[in-house]
């Protein structure tokens, strides 16, 4: 009943985008948007419907923008020769765009007298009515986004794996708290597997992967290739560096997997080592691993950026993995439709700047 009722009073295919807003279960109360930037109050939404119910799309062919810039500029100078020279247009231009005007108005516009050409009431009207709409549409058209982190309140919605967030976000959003004070960050989970889908349907902003995925519709910036190294707890596993084969296959191993698989690119050069390991635990997150560290016999492996901050709070020790290891790449993923956007440019760049920051420390 209340799509049909829609369906009188709203213009056609209108009814469905109001229901979209109103039904979506994403948002508190059922109302929904992409973003925080685009979420409409319920007096927004009145608002909608009635302008949705006067416009027709059909009127707006009868209507030519530079006929309004004429009727504005005529308006100001009464006088069809300078209104021309400020037009950079032949008078008879300017005479031709007065009777298009007055057919378009139905109205005679403008009155021929000793002093020049006289506006007539109605086109008062119009021009106290065109101004600021047409200097809008001027600033909106003409004028690049822009982005003031002093003074913008928005959310950046940034995928991510666990280790990701652990070794960048504090000190991201430590800056940030300094110069954007009412910029929030989403730490969205992301596994490099699944990256690129959520970048396509827009869940996230921009990624920080570790993955080599990507798609014609994203842009893919590589920031650093680097390694891995293996941590123990020197009260659990009592041995000296530099860490041998046989002692990296003695004791048991915790793993990493996005897949939920138990054996990963180390496996194939213990293999072609004539060895072999054994993982105890799988797990996708790697939050859990110096809790388990901490308390039992084993390695883990993980990736460089996370080696000096453990060793210091937990007491770990560390050194290169004794088998072949392939780096990893670490990337930047942003959909294309993110090219000018202001906002997620500065994001971005304060990204770039803290990775470059926190590379230069790593041992």
């Amino acid at each position: 009943m209340f799509r049909y009722f829609l369906n009188l009073t709203l213009p056609y295919g209108y009814s469905h985008l109001f229901l979209h807003f109103i039904t979506s279960p994403r948002m508190p109360g059922g109302l929904s948007a992409q973003n925080e930037r685009t979420i409409l109050t319920l007096r927004e939404l009145i608002k909608l419907i009635k302008i949705m119910t006067l416009i027709n799309p059909n009127d707006f062919s009868r209507i030519d923008l530079n006929l309004l810039v004429v009727l504005i500029v005529m308006y100001e100078e009464r006088n069809v020769t300078q209104a021309a020279h400020r037009l950079h247009l032949g008078q008879p231009a300017v005479s031709a765009a007065l009777r298009r005007l007055r057919s378009m108005f139905n109205e005679a516009l403008f009155v021929r007298t000793t002093q020049g050409m006289m506006p007539t009431p109605r086109t008062c009207e119009l021009i106290q009515a065109l101004t600021p709409l047409m200097a809008q549409l001027q600033a909106v058209v003409l004028n690049p986004p822009r982005f003031n982190p002093e003074k913008d309140k928005l959310t950046f919605h940034i995928g991510m794996s666990d280790w990701i967030e652990h070794w960048l976000m504090p000190d991201l959003l430590a800056g940030i708290m300094r110069e954007a004070p009412q910029v929030s960050i989403n730490a969205v989970a992301t596994d490099p597997w699944k990256v690129v889908s959520a970048l396509e349907q827009n869940k996230v902003d921009l990624s920080i992967t570790v993955g080599q995925e990507t798609s014609r519709d994203l842009r893919r910036e590589k920031l650093t290739c680097a390694g891995f190294k293996t941590l123990w707890d020197p009260g659990q596993i009592d041995i000296t560096k530099p860490l041998t084969v046989a002692e990296f296959v003695h004791y048991e191993h915790l793993l990493i997997s996005y897949r939920g698989a138990s054996q990963s690119a180390m496996d194939s050069s213990l293999e072609k080592a004539g060895v072999s390991r054994r993982v105890r635990y799988v797990s996708s997150h790697f939050s859990t691993l110096p809790l388990m560290l901490s308390q039992m016999p084993l390695f883990a492996t993980v990736p460089m950026m996370l080696v000096d901050d453990w060793c210091r709070r937990y007491g770990f020790q560390s050194d290169s993995v004794p088998v072949h290891m392939p780096p990893f790449e670490l990337a930047l993923l942003w959909h294309r439709n993110r090219d000018s956007d202001a906002a997620t440019l500065w994001m971005l760049n304060k990204i770039r700047q803290l990775i470059a920051k926190k590379l230069s420390v790593i041992r």
